[in-house]
């Protein structure tokens, strides 16, 4: 690791440590193997290259607040997602912070409050929101771009929007909101003090925001051990407790509660050990490679078993430190609970 000279997003210091770089090459194989379309890699690459102004991005952290970004911060954008996705994504249907997001605002007592979703997938949260009778279909607002998820989400009745959050110009169904939710968002975004301004802006008085976003600690254990790299430009920032801190400071907010999910064994070794076969099967000469992508349909799933097994026997030394260290990380996901009032 080497110290270099970047501008933190986060805090706007200027020396950070770089963790990683890749290529856009590795950037688009990361999202989409050659093996299955050369064509739109070649488009990905490109459009990748295009977003960054460079043939490469590096992974830095900020020595002053601890942040850690890809340089330079692009987000991806609408082509880049239509890209790396097919029109109809698999959308989680029970997330830890789903349940947690529900007891707070359960808990907050206010009747029908209004609620904005801020990348709503297919919906999947909304409509515990109304099945639990917390909240009714029109205090809801959404805002999703992906065709699959807003064509689900308007079906059921819940006002779907898509529309960039951080411009002004753009007007929503309602004035203010009593909870404003990003699951699995924020690490995707750049500009994110314009962000938590806007945001701040359409809170009413004793609004919150309720952020999850994934595990810093689980991620930093994955890329140390053979494991997918968390590649931009799909996530961009990588948050933990002290850099939300550092956040709320900056733009005079109150973090009210932070919670990380609780480990699960199971979890973790199917997450990890499939992330791992998965970065081996970017390489285009891998064992792992010809398995998913030049093996028959079939078989596949067969022998990305045995290819996971094998290599969970054959890692001792990596086995150890997850029977020593990993549990204390937690689980995949945390949650950020903040408030629009400050405390100073």
């Amino acid at each position: 690791m080497k110290k270099i000279f970047s501008t933190c997003p986060l805090c706007s210091c200027d020396i950070a440590t770089q963790l990683w770089k890749a290529s856009c090459s590795e950037q688009a194989s990361h999202f989409l193997s050659p093996l299955v379309n050369r064509d739109k890699y070649e488009k990905l690459k490109d459009h990748i290259q295009y977003l960054q102004k460079t043939s490469f991005v590096s992974l830095n952290k900020c020595a002053e607040c601890g942040f850690i970004y890809s340089f330079p911060n692009f987000s991806g954008d609408k082509k880049f997602y239509d890209l790396i996705f097919s029109d109809t994504n698999k959308y989680p249907q029970n997330r830890w912070e789903f349940i947690k997001s529900l007891e707070i605002i359960e808990k907050s007592k206010v009747k029908n409050p209004k609620i904005l979703e801020i990348g709503s997938g297919d919906g999947a949260f909304i409509r515990k929101l109304v099945k639990k009778r917390i909240t009714t279909k029109n205090s809801i607002t959404a805002i999703e771009y992906s065709i699959f998820g807003k064509s689900k989400i308007k079906k059921y009745g819940i006002e779907c929007l898509s529309i960039d959050i951080k411009d002004n110009k753009n007007k929503l169904p309602h004035k203010e909101y009593d909870f404003i939710c990003l699951f699995q968002v924020l690490e995707h975004l750049d500009n994110i003090h314009k962000l938590v301004d806007r945001l701040k802006g359409l809170l009413s008085k004793n609004g919150e925001l309720l952020i999850a976003v994934p595990n810093d600690k689980i991620i930093e254990f994955n890329e140390l051990n053979g494991a997918l790299l968390d590649m931009p430009p799909n996530h961009i920032g990588r948050w933990s407790k002290n850099t939300f801190i550092k956040y709320c400071d900056i733009n005079n907010i109150n973090l009210v509660e932070h919670k990380v999910e609780p480990f699960s064994l199971k979890n973790f070794l199917l997450m990890f050990f499939s992330y791992r076969f998965l970065r081996k099967a970017q390489k285009q000469n891998s064992i792992a490679a010809y398995i998913k992508y030049k093996s028959n349909k079939n078989i596949v799933a067969f022998f990305t078993i045995i290819f996971i097994i094998l290599d969970f026997l054959l890692s001792p030394k990596i086995l150890l430190k997850i029977i020593f260290s990993v549990a204390k990380l937690g689980g995949e996901t945390q949650l950020a609970r903040i408030s629009k009032v400050c405390n100073n």
